[in-house]
């Protein structure tokens, strides 16, 4: 299984390079990492968009509530400590092992999100 060139961008761990892209129209953003020299090898983790109020528009007819909503991008810090926590869970990237479904990460890792 390899994932489309159109749209990857690369990342080095451990002098490793990587390719990812995340996709995100069902509910959730999914994250998908290939190992750039074994791409039969892929990673997948899903996160939720934990969407956050930044700011609310009331109309002068009091009605309409327009909100704008900050929501989870994925960084390559992010991409960066899911490939390190697949290796700690036991992944090789050079290995057997075709897909890695990690999953849920949101409780996993640091996703740098302000809390209020």
């Amino acid at each position: 299984m390899t994932l489309p060139k159109k749209g990857l961008r690369n990342i080095t761990v451990d002098n490793v390079k990587y390719a990812w892209n995340a996709t995100g129209n069902d509910g959730s953003i999914r994250l998908s990492i290939i190992h750039v020299k074994h791409q039969q090898c892929i990673i997948t983790a899903s996160f939720s968009y934990h969407s956050k109020l930044i700011n609310e528009h009331i109309f002068p007819d009091g009605d309409k509530v327009q909100s704008f909503r900050q929501q989870l991008i994925i960084t390559g810090y992010i991409v960066r400590q899911v490939i390190l926590y697949a290796m700690q869970e036991g992944w090789d990237p050079m290995g057997n092992v075709t897909v890695l479904n990690l999953g849920a990460m949101d409780d996993k890792i640091d996703l740098r999100i302000e809390q209020k």
